[in-house]
């Protein structure tokens, strides 16, 4: 029967997640939700907020981690942010200081959420404040949903880390809609569902007050008829990922320092004013220029083709013998679903502030930092170029980019500096206090927009100011690709020619 096939497909599927993060079975559970956003909601509602207890969480953190403090605060439970440095992710010393607050003090439940790696600054923070956490009463909750999509994850490895949240689509590119919870199942049984649906309960009294909870964890937390469809997919799509995530450590850095460094090259002839400015931090190079006595060789500002450009990169930290291994086909695993195999890494496997796997076969997470490039554009006279014109001359060109806050405010006002910070301080004035609210809808004003968006692009100073242009690079991006960024962000510096088409795609 079609329902037997589904139920082998989601259980292959949940094994196989468990399997790719090292997550033992006798410990962990694998809740399949919608995406990486459901999965930290689910958290944030059945969480046992109280008066006494806490809510510690990165100011450079995607919006639905933001979200998370609205469980809290309406459980009276405090909220405090853990600071973004100028690159974003924050200072450590700042995180053990926060938790040591109050510590002579009995708190209730308290919750520390760590983003793995952020969606605009590419930070990976140090997973060494979990045990930090741990140790001052905290549950601890990871957003690996940018996160996995680079980087192999061992939960055996990472004992203080009670959840982490993670979406598929961004891991492997299909199915889409579909994420995943992996939670010990000693911190499920401290949440407290506070809605039930159809599979989540084992009895319902109707009419009446009577229900209970499903005793499997599982299904308690899985709300509605899963993708079942789509589920199938998530064992090949983690096998090709396994196989294929070695290589990307190998590829991913050397396309990003090319990528941040040509960019920053780009100057206007005439004011020599640079034409991009990159916000996040720089990465130490992973590769060097071949020595040239060519006196015509072309430079970063210069029209070059993807063949030239690769014939100039010697990549300095793989061997000869150790390329030769990663091409041959000898070194290639057999591939049971049939997809393409792709070349092993050579890499030696290395320790990592964010992940020390002990499994074999896992690969090295690069230190501390994903493969985000985000930056400003400007004009020859030092202009900020608004975001929304950069978008519409990329996608022209066939690019595909990211522009504006891309759901992380405080990462990105953190790239665009003091001023930027300083100004969205200003917005705590529109905060209406709970004791407020009542008279504040009476007058007839929305309690949950205390403020018009107008207002705030006033204070803020639009968000071209307050936002960036986001380069992604992960598994599907290769040179071509960067090099084609590259070119099209040279064309820019012809500014009559920008104008014009800016006019053509505004009709």
């Amino acid at each position: 029967p079609c329902a037997t096939r589904s139920d082998k497909h989601i259980a292959a599927a949940r094994a196989a997640v468990l399997r790719f993060f090292d997550a033992p079975e006798e410990d962990y559970i694998c809740i399949f939700t919608s995406n990486a956003t459901n999965a930290l909601k689910i958290v944030g509602e059945s969480f046992p907020f109280g008066p006494n207890g806490r809510l510690i969480i990165p100011a450079d953190c995607h919006n639905s981690v933001n979200g998370l403090r609205t469980f809290a605060q309406s459980a009276g439970s405090s909220v405090d942010y853990l600071e973004s440095t100028p690159y974003g992710g924050f200072d450590v010393s700042d995180a053990l200081n926060l938790l040591k607050k109050g510590s002579d003090l009995p708190h209730g439940p308290s919750l520390f959420v760590l983003t793995g790696q952020s969606n605009i600054t590419g930070i990976r923070p140090s997973v060494s404040i979990l045990h930090d956490a741990k140790n001052a009463g905290f549950s601890t909750l990871i957003d690996a949903a940018a996160l996995a999509s680079s980087a192999r994850i061992s939960l055996r490895a990472l004992p203080d880390a009670d959840a982490m949240a993670v979406s598929f689509y961004k891991m492997f590119g299909y199915p889409t809609g579909v994420g995943a919870l992996i939670a010990k199942k000693s911190f499920l049984s401290t949440l407290r569902r506070k809605w039930f649906s159809g599979g989540t309960v084992d009895f319902v009294q109707a009419p009446g007050q009577v229900t209970l909870h499903a005793k499997d964890l599982t299904a308690r937390f899985e709300e509605g008829t899963l993708n079942y469809s789509s589920l199938s997919a998530i064992a090949a799509g983690l096998e090709f990922l396994t196989n294929y995530m070695p290589y990307m450590t190998v590829r991913l850095p050397i396309l990003h320092h090319y990528l941040h460094n040509a960019l920053e090259s780009l100057v206007y002839p005439g004011t020599q004013t640079p034409l991009v400015r990159i916000h996040t931090r720089p990465r130490p190079s992973p590769l060097q220029r071949s020595q040239s006595t060519d006196t015509n060789a072309t430079t970063p500002l210069e029209q070059s083709s993807p063949s030239e450009e690769r014939a100039k990169i010697r990549i300095s930290m793989i061997s000869r013998q150790s390329i030769t291994r990663m091409f041959s086909r000898s070194s290639r695993s057999s591939f049971s679903s049939g997809l393409p195999t792709p070349p092993q890494s050579p890499i030696e496997e290395t320790t990592s502030p964010i992940i020390l796997s002990p499994v074999e076969g896992f690969g090295s997470v690069e230190d501390g930092q994903g493969y985000v490039v985000s930056c400003t554009f400007y004009t020859s006279s030092g202009r900020v170029i608004p975001l929304s014109h950069v978008s519409r001359l990329a996608s022209r060109a066939g690019i595909s980019l990211r522009t504006g806050c891309v759901c992380n405010p405080g990462g990105s006002a953190a790239l665009r500096g003091k001023t930027i910070q300083e100004r969205m301080d200003k917005l705590s004035t529109f905060v209406v206090d709970e004791s407020e609210k009542s008279s504040f809808e009476s007058e007839g004003e929305d309690s949950l927009n205390p403020v018009e968006l107008k207002t705030v692009c006033e204070i803020v100073g639009g968000l071209s100011s307050a936002g960036v242009v986001r380069l992604s690079l992960g598994m599907a991006s290769n040179f071509e690709d960067v090099w084609r960024v590259v070119s099209w962000a040279r064309t820019l510096l012809d500014e009559a020619t920008r104008e014009k088409d800016l006019e053509t795609l505004m009709k």
